[in-house]
């Protein structure tokens, strides 16, 4: 590309107030064809157009094509890209990052304790923030409430006794005086370190008192620190980890010295993967660029990469949500070539079925089940979600599609993820189907050895017809006869490979799957888990069920708690209170929840209290919520009660420190209670230091209190905290998402765009035919997770 050439060119165009321009016809078009591959597709698209454009507007654009024309000159590595054909196969970017020789033994050590293990880990490991240390701002024109870096000199250093701070620096840079405020205790460095004369950059955020401007404990740096006249990319680094001995700055740097030696030497040889009319589509950068400018940007705005609304970030959180969504398309493809078990539904039997249950369906549960039926009688394999708020009865809609299964003469699997709903699930199973001939086992980590070979003979001859179970029931000693539907309760504790593994046992056929989620998910994370899913949602409560009455305490207000405790254990009803699990430390919790169960025995010596806490064995577990079932007044837990426990005598939710639970969380405990057409209530409690204005805890339970619909809890807490909180922390970094955060609302927007897009793509193009790159990159990000091996 002859830069000086069109530079030359675009001159001549724009002379004499545009003369020739007017003029002039296919300049657009001309520059188009010198600039492809080479120029940012934002300066590419409006070269496309601007033939049709007014006098004005050409003269704007071809202004700005100059400015990239310039830049190519200064520095030609800087924006350039090279053509696609010279760059290099994507499979070399997945190799591990000790191939790499530019990189120290060190920065290679650096990155791995990040997670880091390939070169593509490393280029797509970005930044979490930025700081912005160019020196672009005086003490008058820079903005109060924003960081900022100023070169100022040091005048005085005074002591302060104000009891807030103990001295301030007085600086100025010849247009204001700016005041650098410290608590520390000895103060005498003070004078050493700010010498009358010194001109050092201090960065921090600007505050302004009666016009005085001022930055309170600001970072010092002498004028020629190599961290200055750039905008400073800040990495995530996990808190614990090999790297936690060395300090967070030091961390930084060598992050940072890393990535930016790795980015700058090889984004320009990574190979752009999204299909081009996406790219002309949305206007994005190529993916070469957003690797650079994202580890070392130039001109862009810090408060558009803080809020991750540049074109850059865009583009790479919409490949990260695109790709995901591709591979479970893929996922749900391959899935209707695999064969199922087609069950003869017998509706007549079924429907006497229903009949005889001592309670009648809700019209919600009727349309889900004949959802269900009718996948069940095809031939290929039903894969559905079934959601529904607490309490919506997800359970009987599981029993009844078993039900027809058996009837059809094949097995039923139905996997928990805990002991106890294990033993709750056996009792409900049992309750409804032994009447019907229906042999129900159980299988847990906690039965003896001969109990468990009794388990897997009977379940490999065909005599158990239903086998309930916990991940034990994915063992290989594990053998069915005839598995022809597999039910998953509470799937996020499951991973997908979990999943496999129970489906995998259906011996020449893929037996029908249905999953069910205790926690109601928004449409757009249902979308992000489970877009390989069907989805069916129980969208009513079954008659009778009372709403359970919330309301807030704070710690001073306990004795009006205490008083409606009292009133409802002498109507004969009982209560659970709840204790936060305090992450750090095992032994603490057992301390918290030990001493607080003596609290409750004091507090009501005539009542019995038992005690619940997560280091128990489940034996005990099992035992102490039998009792507490039958003779227990008060139940005092560190655990979440297990979702789906039935006691319909509790009528009293208390949960103490209800600030520490997310609001589902809080949502799923409410749920434990008003099993029954019993009033019933839940009592969050607070500490009396959260009644600060503006608390923004008590502003998320206040949300609670008002609502009892679950789905718009679940919507509340995705925005407020992240799906990390609804779908388990360790579900969210299964996504594969690095960039992306379904908590910010316009990632969620691109979500809907990205699989709408991912839709049309396999509708038109279900091999993915000439885009071998996109499908080697979808192979290496979620091959294993998805378990894509048709599609390699």
């Amino acid at each position: 590309m002859d830069t000086q050439f069109l530079c030359d060119f675009i001159d001549n165009l724009l002379a004499n107030n545009g003369l020739k321009l007017k003029r002039a016809i296919g300049v657009g078009l001309f520059l188009f064809n010198k600039l492809r591959n080479k120029a940012p597709n934002y300066i590419l698209d409006n070269l496309k157009e601007l033939d049709k454009l007014s006098l004005e507007k050409k003269k704007a654009i071809l202004k700005e094509v100059k400015k990239f024309l310039e830049e190519q000159k200064k520095n030609p590595q800087t924006k350039s890209i090279l053509p696609r054909e010279e760059r290099k196969p994507i499979d070399l970017f997945f190799k591990s990052i000790d191939s790499v020789k530019i990189l120290s033994k060190t920065e290679k050590k650096t990155l791995k304790a990040l997670g880091i293990e390939t070169v593509y880990d490393a280029l797509f490991y970005f930044p979490e923030k930025y700081e912005d240390k160019r020196l672009n701002n005086w003490i008058k024109t820079a903005k109060v409430g924003e960081k900022v870096a100023l070169k100022v000199r040091v005048q005085e250093v005074r002591k302060l006794n104000d009891g807030k701070y103990t001295f301030e620096v007085i600086c100025s840079d010849g247009t204001g005086t700016l005041s650098l405020k410290y608590r520390y205790k000895n103060t005498s460095f003070a004078y050493r370190a700010f010498k009358r004369g010194l001109e050092i950059v201090v960065y921090g955020k600007l505050k302004s008192y009666k016009g005085e401007k001022y930055m309170v404990h600001p970072e010092v740096k002498t004028v020629n620190s190599e961290e200055l006249g750039k905008i400073l990319p800040v990495y995530y680094v996990r808190k614990k980890g090999e790297l936690q001995e060395i300090s967070s700055k030091t961390k930084q740097k060598r992050i940072r010295r890393a990535l930016t030696a790795l980015s700058s030497t090889l984004y320009k040889f990574f190979p752009e993967y999204l299909p081009d009319y996406l790219l002309e589509k949305y206007s994005f950068p190529d993916i070469s660029l957003c690797i650079k400018e994202l580890h070392s940007p130039e001109d862009i705005s810090v408060k558009a990469l803080n809020s991750f609304s540049d074109l850059y970030h865009k583009r790479v959180i919409y490949d990260e949500l695109f790709t995901f969504q591709l591979a479970l398309l893929l996922k749900k493809r391959e899935l209707r070539k695999e064969k199922a078990p087609k069950i003869n539904v017998d509706y007549e039997y079924i429907k006497n079925f229903i009949k005889d249950l001592p309670f009648n369906l809700t019209n919600a549960q009727e349309r889900v089940i004949n959802q269900i039926l009718s996948d069940l009688s095809k031939e290929t394999p039903m894969n559905r979600l079934l959601q529904g708020d607490v309490g919506s009865g997800k359970t009987i809609v599981a029993i009844i599609t078993a039900l027809a299964v058996v009837k059809s003469g094949f097995q039923v699997a139905v996997m928990v993820p805990t002991e106890i709903l294990a033993h709750q699930h056996f009792k409900k199973f049992s309750e409804l189907l032994k009447e019907r001939g229906i042999n129900v086992a159980l299988l847990t980590g906690s039965l003896t050895p001969s109990q468990k070979r009794s388990v897997y003979r009977h379940t490999k001859e065909g005599n158990i017809h239903v086998l309930v179970g916990t991940h034990a029931l994915i063992q290989e000693k594990v053998e069915f006869k005839k598995l022809g539907y597999v039910i998953i309760d509470e799937q996020h504790r499951f991973g997908v490979l979990q999943r496999k593994l129970l489906l995998e046992k259906g011996k020449g056929f893929y037996p029908h799957c249905l999953v069910m989620s205790a926690t109601p998910i928004p449409r757009t994370l249902a979308l992000a888990m489970y877009g390989d899913l069907e989805i069916s949602i129980i969208d009513e409560l079954p008659p009778g069920r009372k709403e359970v009455r919330t309301k807030l305490f704070f710690e001073s207000e306990k004795e009006k708690v205490y008083e409606k405790i009292r009133e409802e254990l002498e109507k004969g009803n009982k209560v659970y209170v709840i204790y936060p699990l305090i992450e750090e430390s095992e032994k603490l919790n057992l301390k918290a929840a030990t001493e607080e169960y003596a609290k409750w025995q004091k507090l009501f010596p005539d009542k019995k209290v038992y005690l619940l806490h997560g280091k128990m064995p489940d034996k005990e577990k099992l035992k102490v919520m039998e009792e507490f079932k039958k003779e227990g007044d008060i139940l005092v837990s560190t655990t979440v009660i297990e979702v789906g426990i039935d006691v319909p005598e509790a009528t009293i939710m208390v949960i103490e420190d209800a600030h520490r639970f997310g609001l589902s969380q809080l949502h799923q405990l409410r749920g434990r209670v008003g099993r029954s057409d019993r009033k019933a209530y839940c009592y969050l409690i607070v500490p009396d230091e959260l009644k600060k204005e503006n608390n923004e805890s008590l502003k998320r339970l206040r949300i609670f209190v008002k609502t009892t619909d679950g789905f718009k809890i679940a919507e509340e807490d995705l925005k407020l905290r992240g799906p990390g909180e609804l779908i388990g922390v360790s579900q969210s970094g299964y996504f594969g998402f690095r960039i992306a955060n379904l908590a910010r609302s316009q990632d969620r927007a691109l979500l809907t765009v990205a699989r709408k897009d991912a839709e049309e793509l396999i509708d038109n193009n279900p091999d993915l035919k000439g885009l071998d790159t996109l499908k080697k990159l979808i192979l290496y990000k979620y091959g294993k997770k998805l378990d894509l091996s048709s599609v390699a």
